[in-house]
């Protein structure tokens, strides 16, 4: 998962490793890891890695109730999840609607 830039990295994985502990689905050994993964394009990217207890049909649901608590704690604690940024640089533009805006612009 990705957060934003300027987020408190060890904020961010103790609050991963706290859900991961919570969740009752999943293997207190070995324990939950987070790491912090690199910088992204958008965001500090990070990978929880945890044991599920449970068969492979129930993955889907305790993947859904992890990332539901993590989404819970991130926004509790300000954490931001990231979005893409994206810059526009404009090489040129037509002289003429820079000094004649548009009629209902002036």
């Amino acid at each position: 998962m990705g957060v934003a830039y300027g987020s408190d990295v060890p904020l961010v994985i103790e609050t991963l490793i706290s859900c991961a502990n919570k969740n009752s689905n999943l293997a207190k050994s070995p324990e939950p890891v987070a790491l912090f993964r690199g910088f992204g394009d958008s965001s500090l990217d990070f990978e929880l890695r945890v044991w599920i207890l449970l068969d492979g049909d129930n993955y889907s649901q305790v993947r859904s109730e992890l990332n539901q608590e993590i989404d819970r704690r991130f926004r509790e604690l300000n954490i931001e999840i990231a979005f893409p940024q994206r810059d526009l640089h404009i090489r040129s533009v037509d002289e003429s609607i820079i000094l004649h805006p548009p009629e209902n612009e002036r």
